[in-house]
């Protein structure tokens, strides 16, 4: 059976408050009961207290316990006037005193006061005879003694049994209703605290039930499928992340299908043109000379140019584009790359310009013949699509960790829009940098890659020449994949 996650998070969230409200109502209870016991036991000693006091008044009153005594006062005289005193009414009234005998009152005519006191002990004289109230037996249990004091002479003792500590039908009833009072505010609680443990959990499982859609949907390839994140939590970011996913897929798809596009193509172009002349040379259109020959060389020469570039890209984007590094002089390595680009920059018409830190040479660890085709790649971009008369200039910078490349060139520039696409496969700025000027679209492709390897970075700017500004940056030592 499968426990969906609404239902677990509605059992925990449940459990959490059933814990907490089970902890506190017992607690509570137990406190209660403990204080309310603790409470009739204080109660009960003040009033026997107030006894004692009240007893001492009326035998001082009379002339001494003895005294009091002959005077034929009942216990329940006594204890109605000291519930009087007290502001308590007495149940009843008195009984009618027994004049034939002086006795201490017999069960039958006494009246067990407030709190019992009458029914659980008695005054007692210094020779422990009994004055008023009733005998204690020895297995009457804990006792609460105090003197009766006249005059500072001690001239009897109260002892009453303490409570046994079960409440009466008031105080049972006042527990009992304290005790339905929390039964019911805990189950109030559960009720509520289920209903905003289900609330709580609609409200995350909602969301994580779209995203587990959203997946899904792109998983099938629908990359357009997008979620409505408004939520402002971690689990908006998710659907964020997720939308953005599906974005980056899109666009990755977008590019898989304009490469394969651009890919057949680009192979198309020369297999048509060399498909042609073998045609025109085996119907005997065009006769086999060594131009014919030259001829078909270098189309199969370009074909063989763009498989390799081809192959250099899909090596990179397996992170296995081979890079073989050593100690080297980085001003070495591009004026040599630049001082083989003079004389055709100078059959075009082009100033071709270098610039370095007069502190030379600067020692790196690169792979020499990867930067040379990097810095030949770049140089050759320039050359073919800048106009004459122009300028190309290669400013090389360097600080304690890096090596930083510039190369300028000035217009036509690329649009502002594609600086961002002019380091993609086969992308070329039609109004600027046509097809006209050859060259298969993959030359700044293979730069980035070289420098990815070299663990650099490049990027595209405008250039203050007019055209195109491309910036480098190599850490002085590479350690390579």
């Amino acid at each position: 059976m499968r426990i969906r996650l609404v239902h677990m998070l509605s059992f925990l969230l449940l459990t959490a408050v059933l814990l907490a409200v089970l902890s506190m109502g017992g607690l509570m209870a137990w406190n209660l009961r403990n204080g309310f016991s603790d409470y009739l036991a204080a109660r009960d000693t003040e009033r026997i207290d107030r006894f004692v006091e009240f007893l001492a008044q009326k035998a001082e009153q009379a002339g001494g316990m003895r005294a009091l005594q002959d005077s034929g006062v009942h216990t329940r005289e006594l204890l109605d006037e000291f519930s009087g005193q007290q502001g308590w009414r007495p149940s009843r009234p008195p009984p009618p005193r027994n004049s034939r005998t002086n006795r201490p009152d017999s069960p039958e005519n006494s009246h067990p006061p407030p709190d019992g006191l009458g029914e659980r002990g008695g005054v007692f004289g210094l020779g422990d005879e009994l004055l008023w109230g009733r005998a204690l037996s020895s297995d009457a249990g804990p006792l609460i003694e105090r003197p009766v004091l006249i005059k500072g002479q001690t001239v009897a003792v109260v002892r009453v049994r303490k409570p046994i500590p079960v409440p009466d039908d008031v105080d049972a009833r006042f527990l009992i209703a304290q005790y339905t009072g929390i039964a019911g505010v805990a189950v109030a609680l559960l009720v509520l605290a289920l209903a905003g443990a289900w609330c709580v959990a609609s409200r995350w499982v909602r969301p994580l039930l779209e995203v587990q859609e959203a997946t899904g949907r792109i998983a099938r390839g629908e990359f357009g499928y997008r979620l409505d994140a408004v939520r402002t939590d971690e689990i908006g970011d998710v659907m964020r992340n997720i939308n953005d996913m599906a974005q980056g897929l899109a666009q990755l798809e977008s590019a898989r299908r304009r490469w394969i596009a651009d890919m057949s193509h680009e192979l198309r172009t020369p297999l048509a043109v060399l498909r042609g002349e073998i045609e025109a040379l085996v119907d005997g259109v065009r006769p086999l000379t060594a131009e014919a020959a030259i001829s078909l060389r270098e189309e199969v020469l370009h074909l063989g140019a763009l498989v390799d570039d081809l192959h250099l890209l899909a090596m990179s984007d397996l992170n296995a584009l081979p890079c073989y590094f050593e100690e080297v002089n980085a001003v070495e390595i591009i004026q040599r790359v630049w001082q083989r680009f003079a004389l055709r920059a100078e059959q075009l018409g082009l100033a071709l310009e270098f610039e370095a830190p007069p502190a030379s040479p600067i020692p790196v660890r690169w792979d020499a013949r990867r930067i040379e085709q990097l810095l030949g790649n770049l140089a050759d971009n320039s050359l073919r699509y800048t106009d004459a008369p122009g300028k190309v200039t290669l400013r090389l910078a360097v600080d304690s960790s890096r090596v930083f490349v510039a190369i300028d060139d000035s217009a036509p520039g690329v649009p502002a829009s594609d600086l961002e696409r002019v380091f993609q496969p086969l992308y070329r700025a039609d109004a600027a940098r046509s097809r006209h000027s050859g060259g298969s679209g993959l030359g700044l492709a293979i730069c980035n890659a070289i420098v990815q390897a070299h663990r650099g970075s490049i990027s595209a700017a405008a250039s203050p020449l007019g055209g195109l500004r491309i910036h480098i940056e190599f850490p002085v030592a590479t350690t390579g994949r």
